[in-house]
């Protein structure tokens, strides 16, 4: 009786960590395809890591901005609010607390490295973007992100551009 017990909580555990792992895939999949997206000018770094692959690190337009007035040197989470220019997103001001909800300019969460003298190094999370399998680093002249806003203010890449075209 005790041996057949075990087995059904054993069970039970298994499908309870099975339901999350496809509940946060699905979450952050839902997030891509349907939220807001925003279209980034990009700066590529090629290199490869020997266990992961080919993966293009990613620099962008909005990676870097002057340090906005009251930032602390060591603080580290800021808001970026874009403005549209051409078809692009840049940075409209950078806000050191969250903006009201009542604001309707898209934003976003970044989090923050420099000093109170220099400019300001932006990271949104979507500074890598993996190549697939055997197909090495692509050469390209322009590279354009579009990138999805979560619910939660955050990036997400959606697809990148090469010279006008998906990739991959």
């Amino acid at each position: 009786m005790t041996t057949h017990l075990s087995t059904r909580w054993l069970w039970v555990i298994v499908a309870l960590q099975a339901v999350f792992l496809l509940s946060w895939a699905g979450y952050h999949e839902t997030v891509r395809q349907t939220a807001p997206t925003l279209r980034l000018k990009g700066l590529p770094v090629d290199p490869r890591d020997i266990l992961r692959g080919d993966y293009m690190t990613m620099n962008y337009e909005i990676s870097r901005h002057p340090v906005p007035t009251g930032w602390e040197q060591g603080q580290s989470e800021v808001y970026v609010v874009f403005k549209t220019q051409d078809k692009f997103q840049m940075i409209d001001e950078i806000l050191l607390s969250e903006p009201a909800s009542t604001d309707s300019r898209r934003w976003v969460v970044a989090q923050a490295y420099g000093d109170r003298k220099s400019t300001l190094r932006l990271n949104y999370g979507i500074e890598r973007f993996f190549v697939p399998e055997g197909r090495g680093t692509p050469r390209f002249k322009t590279i354009e992100v579009e990138a999805s806003i979560s619910p939660t203010h955050r990036l997400y890449i959606k697809r990148m551009l090469l010279d006008g075209k998906q990739f991959p």
